[in-house]
């Protein structure tokens, strides 16, 4: 059907090799897939915050005769291309953290995303602490993470669970300004009985750090947002003194046959949760150039499954987005370098409960809210 395909890669200075991981995992997906012969066009994107941007790019790679283009964005902006891609009769696959809500949860019939399900994480371990019986908590964000979903997915969680807030402690944006010192005061009262935490990059770095001169929660467990398990800043973070339990997409511990081929195949550019969202990209973009047209792409792609990195994968044919596992893990002592690594537990049993309820949070939530347009992840400096 197609010998180009098109990806939108941003840029990050919490995350300065994304749009290589985003490339890396899209070209050896490809090569997996057995398909040799394709072009691979790149426009950047920047922070992805500029939706006129990302638009002309689309339409100048559209009119080059690409017809299936993907592109790391927030769902709002992805919404706003379904017009383009319908009229282009294209397809185009949105990557995205999982950390924005779409404005409308109808169906988009010529966009499909590939999440990595921030929400739906941070409501997962919120069901993990209450069945632990922890029910009471003090929240800490860092500034960056309070422009996003984590914390609502959090409360929602805490409302089904009968729980509640007893501290909130947002980090200042400056990191020279950074402490806990608030949150440390607050844990010697005897009102929470564990912690939620919302970080990431070295924001997750500078939290860990402050932690660990403290050892402030051995008597507090801390169970954090699914980016505070991400591995390529916990092995550059200072074990805190404590675990911290997370629920994560992924981890290079999964012990499957894809897991091990993904991550044996990702040479030049390392296995992370970039270069899954491109692997995983690639798997549907294989698929889809087999079709004869577009329309036939489309309807393929509704029911497409396949086993991937992080088990086994089935498109949801109602809301087109990729329907994955998720993990229970903990951030644990790496005892070789004192810094942290991410061990994970197994599969959470109940993923389809909890998306179920991550999708009426998007319908209660209703509207745009305060937000960062930028791309979870894309920061500037």
């Amino acid at each position: 059907m197609t010998n180009k395909v098109g990806l939108l890669i941003p840029r990050s200075a919490l995350y300065p090799s994304i749009n290589f991981d985003l490339v890396g995992g899209l070209r050896n997906g490809l090569l997996q897939a057995g398909i040799d012969n394709i072009e691979i066009k790149t426009e950047n994107i920047g922070l992805g915050d500029d939706e006129k941007l990302i638009y002309a790019n689309c339409e100048r790679m559209l009119f080059d005769g690409v017809s299936i283009i993907a592109g790391y964005v927030n769902p709002i902006t992805a919404e706003k291309l379904q017009l383009l891609f319908a009229n282009a009769g294209a397809i185009f696959i949105a990557l995205d953290a999982g950390y924005h809500f779409p404005l409308v949860y109808d169906t988009l019939p010529n966009v499909f995303t590939v999440s990595l399900q921030g929400a739906l994480c941070c409501r997962a371990v919120v069901k993990i602490a209450a069945q632990e019986g922890k029910k009471k908590f003090a929240y800490i964000s860092s500034f960056y993470e309070a422009g996003y979903r984590g914390a609502f997915a959090f409360a929602r969680s805490l409302e089904d669970e009968k729980g509640a807030i007893t501290f909130n402690h947002i980090t200042p944006l400056k990191r020279s300004d950074f402490t806990l010192e608030p949150l440390a005061w607050h844990l010697q009262e005897p009102t929470a009985d564990g912690v939620l935490a919302c970080f990431c990059g070295d924001m997750l770095q500078d939290f860990c750090t402050e932690a660990a001169k403290k050892n402030m929660f051995e008597a507090h467990p801390v169970y954090g947002s699914s980016f505070m398990g991400d591995e390529q800043w916990l092995t550059k973070s200072i074990y805190p003194g404590s675990d911290i339990k997370v629920c994560v997409p992924w981890a290079s511990k999964l012990n499957n046959e894809a897991n091990h081929t993904f991550i044996n195949k990702m040479t030049t550019q390392k296995a992370n949760v970039f270069s899954l969202l491109g692997w995983e990209a690639a798997h549907l973009i294989a698929a889809a150039i087999k079709a004869d047209n577009i329309n036939d792409a489309i309807t393929l792609l509704e029911h497409y499954t396949f086993e991937g990195p992080r088990g086994s994968m089935a498109m949801d044919a109602t809301h087109h987005e990729l329907l994955s596992p998720i993990y229970e893990a903990a951030v644990k002592k790496d005892e070789t370098t004192g810094n942290c690594l991410l061990q994970p537990m197994g599969e959470v049993s109940f993923v389809a409960e909890q998306r179920i309820k991550v999708w009426d949070d998007i319908r209660v939530f209703n509207g745009e809210g305060t937000s960062w347009f930028n791309t979870y992840g894309c920061i500037g400096s």
